[in-house]
């Protein structure tokens, strides 16, 4: 069993971690779409992929952000196989598209006229906008879609 003293430096450590993770901008859309459970296997794939600022730099920008939902529309095979680190380049690709330059609001989104981090115009199609979470360095909008 563990006494009081360990458990209160594992406390510690933990804080002091979290703290780190908060303090840095990648770390900020993480913690971020930690607090939603709905956006857990986006979360494990940016963190694959090395990040957000690894994949389009500080910012600001807008992630749009498949659902846990959403993603589980392309199959299970697929997500194990984007997890991969030999389909680290794919992955990466499909990410982009996920990303628009600039602190977007649905609005904007919804106007059209957009190019994502990958270079390609936004097209939402017929997905649909949810719930927006402020970040650090930008907006995470809630997707129920996966963008082509």
């Amino acid at each position: 069993m563990m006494n009081l003293r360990t458990a209160i430096r594992n406390l510690t450590l933990m804080s002091l971690i979290a703290m780190l993770l908060a303090s840095c901008s990648a770390g900020n859309v993480l913690t971020s779409m930690a607090t939603k459970p709905e956006l857990s296997s986006l979360t494990g794939l940016l963190k694959n992929a090395g990040g957000i600022e690894k994949l389009v730099g500080k910012g600001p920008f807008t992630l749009l952000a498949p659902t846990n939902d959403a993603l589980a529309k392309l199959g299970p095979d697929v997500l194990q196989s984007l997890a991969k680190p030999e389909n680290k380049e794919m992955l990466t690709g499909i990410l982009k598209k996920h990303i628009i330059p600039g602190k977007l609001d649905a609005n904007a989104l919804k106007a059209g006229g957009l190019k994502t981090a990958a270079g390609s115009p936004l097209d939402l199609g017929g997905i649909n906008l949810g719930e927006s979470i402020k970040s650090g360095k930008g907006m995470i909008q809630m997707i129920d879609g996966v963008l082509k």
